[in-house]
């Protein structure tokens, strides 16, 4: 039995290295089929392959040794039995005794096998796998008695199968290197047959990829043509559609009819083969020394001629002249559909920048006229105050054409002058309207006497019934120019600096949110004392901010230049803040400078929250006291507290609510102010008391003692104030 075996591997062996040098695979491997058949000692062998249906993957009978195929049945895929499906997966090898006793396989006479299946009862089962390791196929053994295969059955199927794997290996390799040589002939032919074409078209290409306009294609590609293709003459015709004309450019350029303009129905050859949209072929003509010539039309991916290329071969040359069915007649189509292509995007490339000039042309017509309107929208003069002097500076974004929404404003008050700030969001026309808006509101507010807070807060409601989903930020900065305080509010905005004897500071305030983000919003108000000579800047963020830069590098450089402002006028500090801006504006930005001369008025001030108790009067009178013996004006005193008692009592008794009692001495006028500032915006009203009535005279008190007295609007409240001479009375 040894011998034998012996035997057939070396047959096996020999059957592997016919298979590797390339005979024929169907034959060799059946040749391996029945040596391993016979090795193994099975009554059948097969060698199924591995290949797809439209099911998925499957595997097919390839060869049979020992059987009749039709003892195969066909009908179910082998994948599909239990028997046959490890092998289809690539698993070890899969010997069986016997299958119809094997719990695996199933039970019966079939042992896991399709039905009608001959009869089997040892099995034996080995992968045919690639040198890559992918399933090419599977060798089955089969043998009617059971426990015929043992180890060396199984290790013989394992050789035979590997001798497949290389066989089937060995001839993909063959049929791809046959197909790479077959292919690599036909690519040298080709390229030998097209040489003189490829060096026309590549030396055309590179021309038409330096030409980017039509005048360009118009001046190069006749001479560029004659020169790559040997022809004596070359032309390119160039329809001129709206008077139905072919312009010529040739070269040599003194050739006759260069420059012409021919009527697209001439009879000449290019305007023949633009008519008609075909290639035109003119034979020799001795007696002007031609050899012929040839016209292509110029047709553009739309099917849209653009006129003709035209080349022409003297006599003395030695050309024949063109073929009318020949290569020449083909290569210059090529180099024509290669000049159209050019030309049609020349064309489109001329309108396109035709229309970006148009365009932004447009545009810069329309920028400036939209940079007139938000000038326009810009306060033309500021009011001349005594002790400050203003600079203010605008200057629009370097980065794109589109107008902002900043905005500066100056209002003059009795004694007072509030500075705006503002920017409403984004950066269109809309933005610069509402910016006319806001900045009309803020002045109207201002006008009417309403503090900084209650501006903003009547701003912040007008522009949220505004249709435009925009908001803004803003920042007042109201300062009493003889005291020299300054009351700010903000509204999301950055807060004025100030360099004062003090130093340099922020005007710091607690600010509420951008105005048109929150109809209930409220406005904190915090008041500075300037000292001395002092300089305020209100800004904008484009001022300090930019897409390149790190917001700290803008304000660090606005603060270096406030640094010595006491030595530098409103005018030449707002020009060099502006020369430092450390990067480009990416937004436009506004700018107030003021240099005030420091106060003229000594005066003196404070306040005291009150609960909303009718109580806390005694707390007020009190505080009343306490202020005026500070202040060394307690002859004062009893006016004074018989007018505050009255006010306070009002606002707590009308109003019950919370209140602020203010004070503020101007020594120098000789004025003390009384305020009480409450949350209802119902004004007092003075009321006529009968003689024994117990109250209703609180008003008219007011008006017999206090030299004057008033009403002003404070947001959702408002402040009653008196005043009183501080001076003793003659």
């Amino acid at each position: 039995m040894v011998d034998r075996r012996a035997e057939h591997q070396t047959l096996l062996d020999m059957t592997t290295l016919s298979l590797r040098h390339g005979r024929d695979l169907r034959a060799l491997l059946h040749a391996a089929t029945v040596a391993a058949t016979e090795l193994t000692g099975a009554d059948f062998g097969a060698f199924f392959y591995h290949d797809r249906d439209d099911r998925g993957e499957r595997l097919d009978l390839f060869t049979l040794a020992g059987a009749d195929p039709a003892q195969f049945p066909t009908a179910e895929p082998v994948r599909h039995t239990p028997l046959f499906a490890p092998t289809f997966t690539g698993a070890d090898p899969v010997r069986v005794d016997d299958v119809t006793a094997d719990p695996r396989f199933g039970h019966g006479s079939t042992g896991g096998l399709p039905a009608h299946h001959l009869g089997v009862r040892s099995y034996l089962a080995v992968p045919v796998t690639s040198s890559g390791g992918r399933v090419i196929g599977a060798l089955l053994f089969g043998h009617r008695e059971p426990g015929r295969f043992d180890a060396d059955a199984e290790a013989a199927a394992v050789t035979a199968a590997r001798g497949a794997g290389i066989a089937v290996d060995g001839a993909l390799l063959l049929g791809e290197q046959q197909n790479a040589r077959r292919l690599a002939e036909d690519r040298e032919a080709a390229a030998a047959a097209a040489a003189r074409r490829t060096a026309l078209l590549q030396s055309i290409t590179a021309l038409l990829s330096r030409s980017a306009t039509t005048s360009d294609i118009g001046a190069r590609v006749p001479r560029a043509v004659a020169e790559a293709a040997g022809c004596a003459w070359a032309a390119l015709h160039l329809l001129d559609a709206g008077r139905g004309l072919l312009l010529a450019r040739a070269h040599p350029p003194a050739r006759e009819g260069a420059g012409a303009a021919v009527p697209l129905d001439a009879p000449t050859a290019a305007a023949r083969a633009a008519a008609g949209a075909a290639p035109v072929v003119v034979g020799p003509d001795p007696g002007r020394g031609s050899a012929g010539a040839l016209a292509v039309p110029l047709v553009d991916r739309g099917g849209r001629v653009l006129g003709a290329l035209e080349v022409g071969w003297d006599e003395g040359s030695g050309a024949t002249g063109p073929d009318p069915g020949g290569e020449d007649v083909e290569l210059f189509r090529s180099v024509a559909a290669q000049v159209a292509l050019a030309l049609e995007r020349a064309q489109l490339l001329d309108a396109e920048r035709a229309a970006r000039e148009n365009l932004a042309r447009s545009v810069d017509a329309l920028t400036e006229l939209a940079r007139a309107l938000q000038r326009g929208l810009l306060p033309q003069r500021l009011p001349v105050l005594d002790r400050v002097d203003v600079a203010v500076r605008y200057q629009p974004a370097v980065v794109g054409a589109e107008v902002g929404g900043d905005w500066y404003d100056a209002v003059a008050l009795d004694g007072d002058a509030v500075f705006v700030i503002g920017d409403v969001q984004g950066h269109s026309t809309t933005a610069a309207g509402l910016m006319g808006q806001l900045r009309t509101a803020v002045r109207a507010y201002v006008s009417e006497g309403h503090g900084p807070a209650a501006a903003l807060e009547r701003t912040n409601r007008l522009l949220l019934e505004q249709a435009d989903e925009l908001f803004a930020t803003c920042c007042l900065a109201r300062l009493d120019l003889e005291a020299g305080t300054l009351t700010v509010a903000s509204a999301g905005h950055p807060v004025p600096l100030v360099a004062d004897e003090d130093g340099l500071r922020e005007a710091a305030v607690d600010p509420g949110p951008p105005l048109g983000v929150d109809p209930e919003a409220t406005y904190a108000t915090a008041v500075h004392r300037l000292r001395g000579r002092s300089t305020v800047v209100l800004y904008t963020d484009g001022v300090v901010e930019s897409r390149a830069d790190q917001l700290g590098a803008g304000v660090d450089a606005l603060r270096a230049s406030l640094a010595g402002a006491a030595e530098e006028g409103s005018e030449a500090l707002a020009d060099k803040i502006m020369a430092g801006i450390p990067h480009r504006l990416d937004d436009d930005a506004a700018m107030l400078v003021l240099e005030y001369r420091g106060a003229t008025a000594d005066v003196q001030e404070a306040s005291l929250p009150l609960p909303g108790d009718v109580r806390a009067v005694a707390q007020a009178r009190a505080f009343l006291r306490t202020a005026l013996s500070a202040w060394e004006v307690g002859h004062v005193l009893d006016e004074a507290e018989l007018v505050l008692s009255e006010v306070v009592t009002n606002a707590l008794v009308h109003t019950e609510g919370e209140a602020v009692v203010g004070l503020r001495l101007d020594r120098d006028a000789g004025r003390l102010t009384l305020s009480v500032r409450d949350r209802s915006t119902r004004h007092p009203r003075e009321r006529h008391a009968d003689e024994d009535a117990l109250g209703g005279r609180g008003l008219g008190i007011v008006e017999a003692v206090a030299d004057a007295w008033g009403v002003s609007a404070e947001g959702d409240g408002k402040t009653v104030w008196a005043e009183l001479a501080a001076v003793p009375r003659p």
